[in-house]
């Protein structure tokens, strides 16, 4: 299949500069709305995500759409993953709060995704219009630079990451939120669309996760993968887009990954490889 690139950057750039940016620092009152677990939906979420839904799926024929709005309104709608189509997720706001604040953590992110397999991802800065994208077997790239993680080993107190210990089972928690603060840094920004291009560019050395959403994870691990990252479960499974178990950990080489995962959930085992 032949990944229309240039078509869907150019989708994201419009919905970016049509309905996201118009609508950045100027949110009335009922633009905003609290939906699960704590999280935001705005107006510029519904509508980018429409407008995204509604042109996608005429760039391959016979593909599907899956949204994150979408989900929350009707969650039998992740059946379209176990589907032989090929299917575009869509995050339309990824750092819906930072973005009802005013603040720049926020990203458009869009995968491609066939037959349990990540084969496509997007994602977009609107207000850089920083476009970092991959294609499975074919690199990741910021613009038209080919990324590729610096996979030197360094001791892991100089190492620089994202420890997301806030989901985590009360069992798990108390040992990770320690182990965090033995890094000699960890990004507090919790949007994945910011997270995931930082660790390509080799800005971050890890990223741990605990609740990993389709949308929020499927775009941004296959960019890691693509520039050389190496990303597993927390149990050293390979991460697959229709899985929904909990916990992704990326690192710069697998003897790093091996390190974080014993610091930060030494109580998980680790399934190992043949």
């Amino acid at each position: 299949m032949k990944i229309p690139h240039a078509e869907v950057e150019a989708l994201l750039r419009e919905a970016a500069d049509q309905i996201v940016m118009p609508l950045w620092k100027n949110l009335g009152q009922k633009d905003v709305a609290r939906k699960g677990a704590g999280d935001l939906t705005t107006t510029a979420d519904t509508r980018c995500e429409a407008f995204l839904s509604s042109h996608l799926p005429g760039l391959i024929e016979g593909s599907l759409v899956l949204g994150e709005e979408s989900v929350y309104e009707d969650p039998d709608l992740l059946a379209t993953l176990h589907t032989d189509a090929p299917v575009w997720v869509i995050d339309p706001l990824d750092g819906t709060r930072y973005f009802a604040a005013g603040q720049p953590q926020f990203a458009i992110m869009v995968c491609l995704i066939q037959s349990g397999t990540t084969i496509g991802a997007w994602i977009l800065m609107p207000l850089d219009g920083l476009l970092t994208s991959a294609e499975r077997g074919c690199g990741a790239f910021e613009g038209s630079e080919r990324l590729t993680v610096d996979p030197s080993r360094l001791p892991l107190e100089r190492a620089r990451g994202v420890a997301m210990t806030r989901y985590l089972p009360e069992s798990l928690k108390p040992t990770a939120v320690a182990a965090s603060r033995t890094f000699l840094f960890i990004e507090r920004t919790r949007c994945a669309g910011y997270n995931y291009p930082s660790f390509a560019r080799s800005e971050l050395h890890f990223l741990f996760f605990y609740r990993t959403l389709v949308w929020d994870h499927a775009p941004g691990v296959l960019i890691a993968e693509e520039a050389g990252g190496f990303v597993r479960r927390l149990d050293g499974t390979e991460y697959s887009p229709v899985d929904d178990r909990k916990g992704l950990l990326s690192a710069a080489n697998p003897d790093m990954w091996a390190s974080i995962q014993k610091r930060l959930v030494p109580s998980i085992s680790v399934v190992r490889s043949e």
